[in-house]
């Protein structure tokens, strides 16, 4: 076993070793013989820890409400969502695949964390269990109120079947079932499963009945193996001739399709039409979250191009304004896209981070090799109460910089700032406990950021104490627009 494997098996034990101390102390006492709404105020108003230090047992139905907070609850470890989902289709003489289904819909609707987790947990079940199930996920599928709900029991319903022939006649059948399947394509593990979407999708991306349709079949068509260039193609034409949430759509699917799927006769085209997009966007408008990855995928494309295309497209989009760094999170690899990328010493910068995840994530620079102390001090921080709290999982220390708070899976968040004035490698980091050891990059402060470009030097990863040259750079460079 490396040495990295086993620091990072002990790092991720940080939070439940945190719970183990705080749930030391004696449990907090619940009266569970009262009316459900009193049983659910005494649970509301317990932390994460006093909530699973409670006494439980899944052979007495009376403990329902704890393990019905367990699951819905946001911020929650694994493992207790796990005991909660068994117990409960023990206490209810159910199944996994249908409590997990019931929870989705009992999540809090300001919660977009869970869900997605809950529903990573429904696809992880076997076919063959989902199988069993499938009248009451089909059932759910076309007649839940909750979108939520809806999305993923379609996802478990194309799972359950091993094809999507029945979950898209059902969806076709059904007000708004079309745009509930297309948004639990993503989610299906099975990357041929989703291929097999292609020819019912992607007529759906220029022409659909209704706007939600269209963007979660602008979503969902990134997604698709074997059919990338055909995706690439189509939307490529949106981001060029579309505008709105249409247009944010395309590109976020663009980059969904790995780079070396792209069609190469259609990168610089479309590297030039977001240079012109760019252009004819107010000048203080160019540092959105959506004019920032824009301009990220336009970069993206230079990037595969040879030098004397790809450096006149990325002067054109530092002249435009503040250098915008996009970098996203991969979904269930607890890794960032972006391993490391260039900011000119004293310059303004903006990082915008996409979590594609279906857990949270942040953000943190810290002086340069200070980022395992700053981690490993996160990681020994009792759990919030809120995850959305700015202090969540962030020590106050000076080696920090800047910091984004936990960005929601789904969601975007900007950081502006002044790069330092002194060059260096400056380390960027999830702090969630357990994350760093795999959730890190490097920003370079270069005095020069023209000659960088020129002739780029990969940083020296800070974990592995070895040049990032050996493994490739999402976003080499990263760079996009200085003043």
């Amino acid at each position: 076993m490396s040495k990295r494997f086993c620091i990072f098996i002990l790092l991720c034990q940080i939070p439940s070793i945190a719970l183990a101390q705080q749930a030391q102390e004696p449990p907090p006492q619940i009266f569970l013989d009262k009316n459900p709404a009193i049983v659910a105020y005494q649970l509301k108003r317990l932390s994460n820890a006093q909530l699973v230090s409670l006494e439980r047992k899944s052979s007495d139905p009376k403990y329902r409400p704890i393990y019905d907070a367990m699951l819905t609850r946001q911020g929650v470890d694994r493992k207790y969502r796990d005991e909660a989902v068994a117990a409960l289709a023990t206490i209810d003489h159910s199944d996994p695949a249908v409590e997990l289904l019931d929870a989705i819909g009992k999540v809090d609707p300001d919660d977009k964390a869970t869900p997605r987790e809950l529903a990573g947990m429904l696809l992880a079940q076997p076919a063959a269990s989902l199988s069993k199930q499938r009248d009451k996920i089909k059932t759910l599928a076309g007649e839940s109120q909750s979108d939520r709900v809806k999305q993923a029991a379609y996802a478990a319903l194309v799972v359950a079947d091993g094809n999507p022939d029945e979950a898209w006649k059902l969806a076709s059948s059904t007000d708004g079932g079309v745009a509930a399947l297309l948004a639990g394509i993503p989610v299906v593990k099975d990357a041929k499963l989703r291929g097999e979407f292609f020819d019912r999708v992607n007529p759906l991306v220029s022409k659909a009945p209704d706007e939600p349709t269209q963007l979660a079949a602008i979503e969902a068509v990134g997604s698709m193996p074997a059919h990338e260039a055909e995706a690439f193609k189509e939307l490529s034409l949106l981001v060029t001739t579309g505008s709105g949430a249409v247009r944010d759509a395309a590109i976020r699917s663009i980059r969904r399709i790995p780079s070396d799927k792209w069609p190469q006769e259609l990168i610089e085209p479309l590297a030039k039409a977001i240079v012109k997009l760019v252009q004819d966007t107010p000048a203080d408008q160019r540092t959105t979250p959506q004019i920032g990855m824009a301009v990220q995928l336009a970069n993206d494309l230079a990037g595969e191009l040879a030098d004397e295309q790809a450096l006149p497209i990325r002067k054109q989009l530092r002249k435009l304004g503040v250098r915008v760094v996009v970098i996203r999170t991969l979904r269930e690899q607890m890794q960032y896209d972006t391993r490391y990328f260039a900011v000119q010493a004293g310059k303004p910068a903006q990082i915008v981070l996409q979590n594609d995840d279906a857990m949270p994530h942040n953000l943190v620079i810290t002086l340069p090799g200070a980022m395992q102390e700053v981690a490993v001090a996160a990681g020994t921080m009792p759990p919030p109460s809120d995850l959305n709290a700015k202090t969540a999982y962030m020590p106050s220390s000076p080696k920090v910089l800047q910091a984004l708070s936990m960005v929601q899976p789904g969601e975007s968040e900007s950081l502006n700032f002044t790069a330092p004035s002194k060059p260096g490698e400056y380390d960027y980091v999830c702090t969630f406990p357990g994350h760093w050891v795999r959730m890190y990059g490097v920003m370079v402060v270069v005095s020069d950021l023209d000659a960088w470009e020129k002739n780029p030097a990969p940083p020296t990863d800070p974990v592995l104490k070895k040049p990032f040259d050996s493994q490739k750079n999402e976003a080499t460079g990263a760079m996009t627009m200085d003043h």
